[in-house]
């Protein structure tokens, strides 16, 4: 199909908006039942959303900028389902243990490397016409 020129990063920031309402409704659900779950489960619920809405928003910026800039689609496309990956370990390591555990770990450390990656593959964009 046909995107007519439609930015890659499209289809990671509609799974990344997917993925922000699952978890903000989780919150809500934990919320609700508070009094039926772990003492950790809530909070730890809302941490998991409160890290990816501090991540994920400029993680797809610095996404679409690297696209825009002129990366190869193939980057963004490696870049951009890795964060999903990323994202889903994280959550994952998290839902089940308050504590570190090794998907949460591995999550929050791949979106940190992403993240410094994008940044400074945008860096390198934004300079080699000048240099």
């Amino acid at each position: 199909m046909d995107t007519g020129g439609m930015p890659a990063t499209m289809l990671y920031a509609g799974i990344m908006g997917l993925l922000a309402v699952a978890l903000a409704t989780q919150v809500l659900w934990a919320r609700i039942n508070a009094a039926k779950l772990p003492d950790w489960k809530p909070d730890t619920t809302m941490r998991v959303q409160a890290n990816f809405v501090e991540n994920v928003p400029l993680a797809l910026i610095l996404l679409y900028l690297l696209e825009r800039g002129g990366a190869p689609v193939v980057i963004v496309h490696v870049l951009g389902a890795s964060l999903v990956i990323a994202r889903l370990l994280h959550v994952w390591g998290y839902s089940s243990n308050p504590g570190a555990t090794y998907p949460r770990l591995i999550g929050a450390q791949v979106t940190f490397l992403l993240l410094s990656i994008m940044g400074f593959g945008n860096i390198y964009l934004s300079l080699a016409p000048h240099l």
